[in-house]
């Protein structure tokens, strides 16, 4: 919570320039980026600056990602015809800065594109070279394809002041950056008026969110790795998820089985510069994108028990990180698992209970998990670690059952709370949570009304609406029968000139909408459209190298 202090702080103190309602506004964005202001926050000094100088252009932002569109389907329609293994490795001479241009200009010449692969790690640079040596005309289209899209970026940015165009150097090479910094464009347009309004007194601010929130991810990592250290059975099944987790990515024969006798990690106290020198120097290209079949967003070529945060030394296991969001989603999003690997279950459950207010991957797995659910689980069925274990099983076969009705019932599929109506006594733990639910759900809404009520605009009594007398329309007087005529009431008076009349009731015409309005509707349509969730779908096994036609691209390696 004190991460999030900080940065709405940034928001909220200018007290010049700034009406109540939009700093509000501001902390509530603020809110809802949580997980994205903690990653820029992350970043060293100069990427902060950079950051913080490109929010006050968020056009050249826009205009980048529809370059890097048409650049990265241009660069997959190039390779795509090749085998998987062969696309990786294009993809991978692309990080390298200057290694492709270098590469073409060697062609022809087997010792200087060997001196120019270098670069790579040994055990990458065979494939390389087979793949640059047979393939020397789709490596010098992808060159040309790289400075078609480096010019058009350099003349995009020619018109901006020196330190915009230095930040935005900076950031082509951080393109997970760029990503976050597109994702809400209001809040990126918003940082960027405050940074524009007191840029040294927003730096300081942000120097000051820079230590607080790496304090707070190591405590809590540390925190992570002493907690599962003391439950060798919460290790067991972190290990044997992991293995499931690869399987059905296709990970298992590449990188775990072989892990251990791996060089690259058979230090007995690995650290992290071990793994930084390939996989942390240099990003995929913002122009190109990472590897498309990757599961999740990755800029960097991560070695694959990054997912999962640890590898496996002898007997035990080295834990590097917490695992990433792909691998929470995934987990959580596998209702077996809470009763196959309950104790791991409870212990990711015990650690977003300590930690609710952290942006980092476990609490916003289970909290992902946890608010899909919100009909059903409670806070009290979350908090409760005593009973956690038995209510994680009972859920674990609710959903399970669940599936399986559906599945055999396809025409008559059942929401969580249909079959749970339908079966109140063989779930009583989850029975009493929906009914505890409902009260916390309420009480929400009310909190939710109440803070907008604090920073809204105080209303405007209400007046009745009074039609000016003077303005009344005259009608006509309908026919009258001839035998009652009508005389006026005494306390009026009379106009023998005109015929008496009789005001009728007024009725309005309908209103009809603007076109406008049409157009509102549709784009309120599309803001509320839920985000894409990660696919958790497999990911296709590394294909076997294929005959490629030789009229549409060339041979592949």
């Amino acid at each position: 919570m004190r991460i999030l202090l900080i940065f709405s702080s940034i928001l909220l103190a200018l007290s010049t320039g700034f009406a109540q309602t939009d700093k509000a506004l501001l902390r509530d964005l603020a809110k809802e980026n949580r997980k994205s202001i903690e990653a820029l926050a992350l970043y060293p000094e100069d990427a902060r600056v950079a950051i913080l100088e490109a929010s006050k252009y968020p056009e050249v932002l826009i205009k980048m990602q529809g370059i890097r569109e048409k650049t990265a389907a241009a660069f997959r329609t190039l390779i795509e015809d090749y085998p998987r293994n062969t696309q990786d490795v294009f993809y991978d001479l692309t990080r390298f800065p200057g290694l492709v241009p270098d590469l073409v200009a060697r062609q022809n010449n087997r010792q200087s594109i060997q001196q120019a692969l270098e670069v790579l790690p040994e055990n990458k640079r065979a494939d390389a070279l087979a793949i640059a040596e047979r393939n020397p005309g789709t490596l010098a289209k992808i060159n040309d394809l790289n400075q078609t899209a480096q010019r058009a970026y350099d003349n995009l940015i020619a018109m901006y002041p020196a330190p915009a165009q230095a930040a935005f150097r900076t950031l082509l090479g951080l393109p997970e950056v760029v990503d976050i910094l597109n994702e809400d464009l209001r809040f990126t347009i918003m940082v960027g008026d405050v940074y524009r309004e007191d840029p040294a007194w927003v730096i300081r601010k942000m120097d000051s969110l820079h230590l607080a929130v790496a304090r707070a991810h190591a405590d809590e990592q540390a925190e992570w790795k002493q907690t599962l250290a003391n439950d060798p059975q919460a290790q067991q099944e972190l290990q044997s998820a992991a293995q499931e987790y690869a399987r059905e990515y296709g990970y298992v024969d590449e990188i775990y089985d072989i892990m251990p006798n791996d060089d690259l990690y058979a230090e007995p106290a690995p650290t992290t510069q071990v793994v930084n020198h390939y996989y942390y120097d240099y990003a995929y290209p913002y122009w190109f994108g990472y590897p498309w079949w990757a599961p999740q967003p990755c800029w960097r070529p991560y070695p694959y028990w990054w997912y999962w945060g640890f590898y496996p030394y002898g007997r035990v296991i080295v834990v590097v990180h917490m695992p990433s969001y792909h691998f929470m989603h995934w987990f959580f999003h596998h209702p077996y698992h809470h009763y196959r690997h309950n104790r791991l279950s409870t212990h990711f459950v015990g650690h977003y209970n300590r930690h609710r207010n952290s942006g980092t991957t476990i609490t916003a797995g289970v909290n992902e998990w946890r608010n899909e659910n919100r009909g059903l689980v409670s806070d009290d069925w979350l908090r409760d670690q005593s009973r956690l274990p038995e209510r994680l099983r009972e859920y674990g076969r609710f959903e399970q059952e669940r599936q399986t009705f559906n599945d055999k019932n396809p025409g008559k599929a059942l929401t969580r709370e249909q079959f749970l109506d339908k079966n109140t006594k063989r779930f009583p733990e989850l029975t009493q949570s929906r009914a505890t639910a409902k009260t916390e759900i309420q009480r929400e809404r009310v909190d939710e009304t109440q803070r907008r009520s604090d920073w809204a605009p105080q209303k405007e009594p209400v007046k009745p609406d009074v039609a000016p007398s003077a303005r009344i329309p005259r009608t006509e007087a309908p026919d009258r029968p001839k035998t009652q005529p009508v005389t006026p009431p005494r306390t009026q008076p009379t106009d023998k000139t005109q015929p008496p009349v009789r005001q009728q009731p007024q009725t309005r015409q309908p209103v009809q909408k603007p076109p406008i309005d049409d157009a509102k509707d549709y784009h309120r349509d599309k803001w509320q459209e839920p985000k894409q969730k990660p696919q958790t779908q497999p990911a296709p096994r590394k294909e076997t190298p294929k005959q490629v036609a030789p009229a549409r691209k060339e041979r592949g390696g």
